[in-house]
């Protein structure tokens, strides 16, 4: 490797380590990926959360929870650790599609996730809850 080619290599992976801890806390920021993933730095500025996941059931008109099977549990579970990680970039329609493909009598799945994370204006520890419903038949 010449010289200049050593130099502008050197130059560029510079720029990369300078420029990550922006694209990672912006990734933070926007889509709450978990701070402690991707190779960030943002994890020294936050503590390490983690996203429960409950999953419920419509069927004939009522709500339930999952009486989830081993195999079932093993997917939440998964997608737990996938949302933990990736945040709002780890959706939960796939889940969902599995389980209504496992029992054609439900009319749809809920999907509630919790997650405990520094408030940032407070600096105090917040649950935050979302849900995210998926109907048979929808977003085909």
């Amino acid at each position: 490797m010449s010289g200049r080619l050593r130099q502008r290599a050197m130059k560029t992976i510079a720029a990369c380590v300078l420029l990550w801890p922006l694209v990672h806390a912006t990734l933070v920021a926007r889509f709450r990926i978990d701070p402690w993933e991707l190779f960030g730095w943002s994890m020294y500025a936050l503590p390490a959360a983690r996203v429960q996941v409950a999953v419920e059931v419509e069927r004939d008109g009522g709500s339930m929870p999952l009486f989830a099977t081993p195999e079932q549990r093993r997917r939440i579970r998964d997608f737990a650790r996938r949302r933990t990680a990736l945040g709002e970039l780890a959706p939960s329609a796939s889940l969902a599609r599995t389980i209504l493909a496992e029992d054609a009598s439900l009319e749809a799945v809920v999907v509630r996730m919790r997650e405990i994370r520094l408030d940032l204006e407070s600096t105090r520890l917040v649950a935050y809850e979302e849900q995210e419903r998926h109907a048979r038949g929808a977003g085909k």
